[in-house]
This record gives structure tokens, C-alpha cells and sequence, in this order.
């Protein structure tokens, strides 16, 4: 790996390169060049990562000061993006260039707060001090149908896993060409799993991210479709080794593709639905609101106490038929279901918690007020809000 050191005028802003591609072709060659920007202590100065000899043959001999110039001039196909991506106190800018495997570029900025130009457009990035809202989405299954439809009234997203279907990249940018521009968090899925999505979320299976006052543990708890103890252990340690960060926010939320509680077709895993369970009991101190997953393709509700725990429904890929279930106890012959259901088997663990259920494609949206959290339970395709669950705080 070549490193390039380089001085770039900033103007003051927080956007470290503004107007800079990381994404070069080359004159008469295929080859690309990656570059992730990364702020030194120095606001003027950034450190270059160069990921192809050819583009370190084309910066010798050329004044280190011209180079932004000459990237700024080249141009390129925007396949998708820009995604930005919430990461620590920074914020992550993820694009393509095209459908190839190499063509997939990252660009770290400073703080979250910046206006920055992209392929010839100018872009706003912006997470506000006080978080009001935002919205769950999970499965999208390359299906953009309602991502790319997105109404901007939200601060950010959270996303509950499953993207692709084969963990190629190329359908994880069919889930989100066109969305808006509005800084985003994401779980892995089962689905993930099999590619290289770090290469896109730019983080491991298990992490925590504070926005503002709130806190988020994703964890991943799956091997391909099946839950496994083992993964389990490690995401219940990764929140225990990490409380010393989470106590710092004053909500917290646990992220897992794999529900706690759930009336879909792979239904509750007692062992991971127990050890949730007493880490809520055990940590008060944590405060956790919630918790908000997917893999069933429906939306269903949970209470235990004061937490709420939330099937959310799936935002594009096809809904999980209840009444298809392989589980004969669970062949339920309504497309909605209330109230406390019966408790048959271990994979029904928690069916005496359940509150609501519906087969329909929805987002969760999280309303964050002075005095309570309030989420809205939203149909996708009729817009409107199936249910309201209020949390006093």
C-alpha cells in the first residue's frame, strides 16, 4: 500500500476533500483506485491511501498540491450513492462507480455536520444535536421499491440487516439506489453474511455507535439462517465489555437481525431469547429501550416491563405468509394477530408477550419527546400507521 501525504484547502469546513473523488479510471486501463481520506490533527493536511501502483506512477512527478485539481477534473459513472454512513464521531461517505467488485470507494469526513459536492452535485450532511426521530427498516432484499421512496422527515435510519440475497454488493446497491441522502446505521443479515459487507458498512458483526444522547448495540447472532449459540455469547459479551460506553447515553437500543421475539416462520430462540432477557434485568444502568430485528419478513410486537422488542416488517423483500409456516403451531389462518397468543414450544418462547402482528411490509419510526418514546408502526404501501406504542421515560 502506497501513502500519499497531501495538502488540501479546507475553507474551514468540516469536509475534509470537498469535491474529491476516491474513485480514478485511468486513461486506456481498467484499473481503479480506492482512497480513503482520513483527517489528521492538522485540519489541513489529510493522509491518501492508495490502493494502485498505476496511480502511484501517475503521481510521480506530479506536485502533490495540483493532485486535488487533477482528481476533481476526471470524470465517472455514479452507479450508487452517496450512502453515508454514522462511524464514531465521524461520518463515512460509501459510493460506486459501476457494478465491478473493485469499484466500491469509501471517504471518511469529520464530525457530522458538513456540506461537501459529489460528481458535480452539492449534498448537505446533517445530524442535528437534539434527535427527534428515526426510522427501522430491515430486508430489503435488493427490492429499492421503498427505500428509494423515502420521505426525508427523519434525523437518521437504521437498517436491521439483510440487503442482498447472496452477499453480492452488487444487489446491496439495488436496495439503496435512489435513497436519500440522510446518515444511516446497519446490522448485518444472514444474507450478508456470505459477502464481504464490511467492505460496505465498514464494520465488524458486533459494534456500538452513540448518536447524540442515544445508544446502539448491533449485534449478529447467526450463521447463515440458523441462530448459534456460540454467536450469541459473543454479542451478549460484546455489549458486557462494552457497558462502560453504553451508560454514557440516555437511550439505548440493541440491533439484531435475528429476532428476540417473534410469530414468523423461525419464531424465538430460547437460549438467545433468555440471555436478552437477563441482561435487561441484570443492567438497568444500560437503559434500553428496545430492541429491533427482522428475518421474519412481517412486523410483530413484544413487551416485557418496560421494553418493547420489534419484528420490524420487510422493506422490500416478500412478505413470510403466516399461515405458510413449516411449523405446524404456528400456521395461524389470520393476517393479523393480537394479544397474548399460546406458548406450544421453545421456538414460540414469548408468544405470552405478544402484542400485535401483521403481514405487511413496514417501518418502524421512533419518536423521541421529552417525556416518552413513541413508535409508530407505518405501512409501507398505504401510509399509514397500523399502531402507536408510547414508552414513558
Amino acid at each position: 500500500m502506497n501513502k500519499v501525504y497531501q495538502k488540501n484547502d479546507i475553507n474551514n469546513q468540516a469536509s475534509t476533500c470537498q469535491g474529491l473523488i476516491g474513485s480514478i479510471r485511468l486513461a486506456n486501463t481498467n484499473t481503479f483506485a480506492e482512497q480513503q481520506i482520513r483527517p489528521f490533527s492538522h485540519p489541513d493536511t489529510v493522509l491518501l491511501y492508495s490502493k494502485s501502483i498505476s496511480v502511484a506512477l501517475i503521481i510521480t512527478g506530479i506536485a502533490l498540491g495540483t493532485l486535488a485539481n487533477l482528481v476533481t477534473q476526471l470524470p465517472f459513472v455514479l452507479f450508487y450513492g452517496p450512502l453515508s454512513f454514522i462511524h464514531d464521531d465521524k461520518t463515512r461517505i460509501h459510493w460506486a462507480s459501476n457494478r465491478g467488485s473493485n469499484s466500491y470507494h469509501n471517504t471518511m469526513y469529520s464530525g457530522t455536520n458538513f456540506n461537501y459536492s459529489f460528481n458535480g452535485k452539492q449534498y448537505q450532511n446533517v445530524l442535528p444535536d437534539q434527535i427527534q426521530k428515526f426510522v427501522v427498516m430491515t430486508d430489503i432484499h435488493q427490492n429499492n421499491q421503498y427505500t428509494s421512496t423515502m420521505s426525508t422527515n427523519y434525523d437518521f435510519a437504521v437498517f436491521c440487516g439483510d440487503y442482498s440475497n447472496s452477499g453480492k454488493l452488487s444487489e446491496f446497491q439495488n436496495s439503496f439506489q435512489g435513497m436519500p441522502t440522510k446518515p444511516l446505521l446497519m446490522a448485518m443479515g444472514n444474507h450478508d453474511e456470505p459477502g464481504n459487507f464490511s467492505q460496505v458498512n465498514g464494520r465488524g458483526k458486533n459494534y456500538f455507535q452513540k448518536v447524540r444522547n442515544l445508544g446502539f448495540y448491533f449485534i449478529h447472532v447467526q450463521q447463515s439462517t440458523p441462530i448459534v449459540d456460540l454467536e450469541v455469547d459473543r454479542g451478549i459479551q460484546f455489549i458486557l465489555d462494552n457497558i462502560d460506553i453504553g451508560v454514557k447515553a440516555d437511550h439505548v437500543f440493541i440491533v439484531v437481525h435475528h429476532p428476540v421475539f417473534s410469530t414468523g416462520e423461525f419464531g424465538s430462540h430460547q437460549y438467545f431469547s433468555q440471555k436478552i432477557e437477563s441482561l435487561i434485568v441484570d443492567h438497568p444502568e444500560l437503559n434500553i429501550r428496545a430492541t429491533f430485528s427482522g428475518h421474519d419478513h412481517l412486523f410483530s410486537a413484544f413487551q416485557k416491563g418496560r421494553q418493547y422488542f420489534f419484528v420490524n416488517g420487510a422493506g422490500g423483500g416478500g412478505i413470510d405468509q403466516m399461515t405458510d409456516s413449516s411449523y405446524g403451531v404456528r400456521k395461524w389462518p389470520r393476517e393479523e394477530l393480537h394479544g397474548a397468543l399460546p406458548t406450544v414450544a421453545d421456538n414460540c418462547y414469548g408468544y405470552d408477550l405478544h402484542l400485535d402482528s401483521w403481514m405487511k411490509f413496514t417501518r418502524t419510526e421512533v419518536n423521541i419527546l421529552k417525556d416518552k418514546i413513541v413508535y409508530d408502526v407505518r405501512d409501507l404501501d398505504s401510509d399509514v400507521i397500523l399502531q402507536s406504542y408510547e414508552q414513558p421515560i
